[in-house]
């Protein structure tokens, strides 16, 4: 009677947020999500588990944009261990899969272990259902690793939990960064559209490649340079700003070329007046993959980046330093690359991430 009565204070104190919910099952030691730092997220006690943006913010942005910020792209757990094993089991809100991208990229997570000073991804077998789960096997347990887990592209998550090895060390890494996060303000191919897996978003990609905290505001059809998202990322400090919005100042956005004129210069000069040298980068849009023979998709695509480039030479003029531009073949996608014409696959999502690599790179070096 006593045990019995013990766990049950375990579950309610864990679910009251007064005892972290750690407990064996079927060979495993599981530790709720809500006791790992979620990373990616701005430092902003207002910011609830898995969301990427505050609480507080909701009734000053358009519903639909709200409810993208509750989805979880670019956020992720890290934890330590040794174990040869990991299992996941999580809930989502949302539709598991989109007709243009599979369900281990709108709604899977992805798991990658440190070795040496490379992130290896780690296969595991899933299964999509009311209660989704991850179990990763087989892994060599010769030395404790750091583990990173990314969170869901497209949907928000309910409940998450991680469990290893019952015999295994298992620690939950909470310790936060020390180094400026870079923020990208974007649309859907900054969201993540349209990756096989999580860690195939270029952001995640490019993370992992030049080691500095990334903070994913993509916004699917919702990138639009917005006043209320402009003030409230302009509150924190950043090694660097981008604007990757271009894609969705269209007809189908009910927006132009000018209006990404007038909205990009307001946005950059929004964020000098509080940031004076802190490197703005703006980021033409990357094209289209059909543009060769619908030429119309050309066009839509050649006006915005004209405008971007005015907008450049704008503010230069205007005595604005440590403004940077990335070009649409800088960014070189090609052909191959996309998925529907718009969206980048994950061939597209590399060269995404190496262009901003080397741009990034050359400009904080």
């Amino acid at each position: 009677m006593k045990s019995k009565f013990f766990l049950f204070l375990v579950v309610v104190g864990a679910f009251c947020g007064q005892m972290p919910l750690v407990f064996s099952q079927a060979g495993y030691t599981w530790k709720d999500g809500r006791e790992f730092k979620i990373y990616g997220q701005l430092d902003d006690t207002n910011i609830s588990y898995y969301k990427r943006l505050p609480d507080t913010l909701e009734r000053h942005l358009r519903a639909p944009l709200w409810k993208l910020s509750e989805q979880a792209s670019g956020l992720y757990i890290k934890f330590k261990t040794n174990t040869s094993s990991v299992s996941i089991s999580y809930q989502v809100e949302n539709p598991i899969a989109f007709p243009h991208m599979p369900s281990t990229g709108v709604s899977g997570v992805d798991l990658y272990a440190k070795s040496g000073d490379t992130w290896q991804w780690v296969r595991g077998n899933f299964s999509f259902k009311d209660t989704i789960s991850y179990h990763f096997k087989g892994i060599s347990s010769d030395e404790e690793r750091m583990y990173r887990l990314y969170l869901p592209l497209y949907n928000q998550i309910k409940w998450l939990k991680v469990g290893v090895d019952s015999n295994a060390e298992f620690q939950a890494i909470v310790k936060k960064s020390s180094t400026n996060p870079i923020i990208i303000y974007g649309t859907s191919i900054t969201q993540g559209a349209c990756a096989s897996r999580a860690g195939m978003a270029w952001t995640n990609i490019l993370e992992r490649t030049i080691d500095l905290p990334i903070i994913n505001l993509g916004f699917s059809g919702n990138g639009r340079l917005e006043d209320p998202v402009i003030n409230y990322i302009k509150r924190f400090d950043a090694s660097m700003f981008i604007f990757d919005c271009m894609p969705n100042f269209t007809s189908g956005q009910g927006l132009n070329p000018i209006q990404a004129r007038i909205r990009l210069k307001k946005a950059v000069l929004e964020i000098r007046s509080k940031h004076v040298e802190t490197p703005i980068l703006l980021v033409e849009h990357a094209g289209y993959s059909d543009a060769i023979l619908q030429t119309g998709r050309k066009t839509i695509y050649e006006n915005l980046n004209r405008e971007v480039v005015a907008t450049f030479k704008e503010l230069q003029s205007l005595g604005i330093k440590n403004l940077y531009l990335l070009s649409r073949e800088e960014i070189g996608l090609g052909g191959n690359s996309f998925v529907d014409g718009t969206h980048p696959n994950d061939l597209g999502m590399y060269e995404y991430a190496s262009a901003y690599g080397k741009k990034i790179k050359n400009i904080l070096d």
